[in-house]
């Protein structure tokens, strides 16, 4: 304890600039309560809690449930509202799925362990919209999604599956 307040007036005499106690939070595992007062009190911050948001993603001890993915679904429904009405070809729609959403989803991708669930959701929303050009309405798609995810010189359109790139992004953080 001693040695953060240490480091904090040394970051405050070295770079001349002041930690903004307001808009810090301290998060506890395992200490003692009496030791958490001692803490809170010579810090000024204040106990934050569990889930909360870092960069736009939600931060919790434990694993995410379906429903704290919502600002990333709702955020894939914003992007594809904005390009539902332009007349994009398959083609168009499918670049579209690969740059944009893809994109967004490999960030998440990259952080956490997604569940069947969620992928099944982001998955949703993509084929939606390359076979209708919106996300509410569904028809019997031209092609299975498992044969829209091969390579295109096995035939498919080269999108990535996202379960395994999911499962490379967790392995490479073993």
């Amino acid at each position: 304890m001693h040695v953060l307040l240490q480091q904090m007036q040394i970051f405050r005499q070295t770079s001349g600039l002041n930690v903004n106690v307001g808009k810090c939070s301290i998060y506890f595992g395992g200490v003692k309560e009496n030791l958490k007062q001692v803490i809170l009190q010579d810090t000024g911050f204040k106990q934050g809690s569990f889930p909360f948001r870092y960069l736009g993603v939600p931060l919790s001890p434990h694993r995410l449930l379906t429903s704290q993915f919502a600002p990333l679904f709702h955020k894939m429904e914003g992007i594809i509202q904005g390009w539902i009405g332009k007349h994009l070809s398959y083609a168009g729609q499918l670049e579209l799925i690969q740059s944009v959403l893809y994109g967004m989803v490999q960030f998440w991708l990259s952080i956490f362990p997604m569940s069947r669930a969620v992928l099944q959701q982001i998955t949703s929303l993509c084929r939606n919209f390359l076979w209708t050009s919106d996300i509410l309405r569904s028809k019997s798609a031209l092609m299975a999604w498992k044969f829209v995810c091969l390579p295109k010189k096995k035939g498919g359109l080269g999108l990535p599956d996202l379960k395994a790139r999911n499962s490379s992004f967790i392995a490479k953080q073993l």
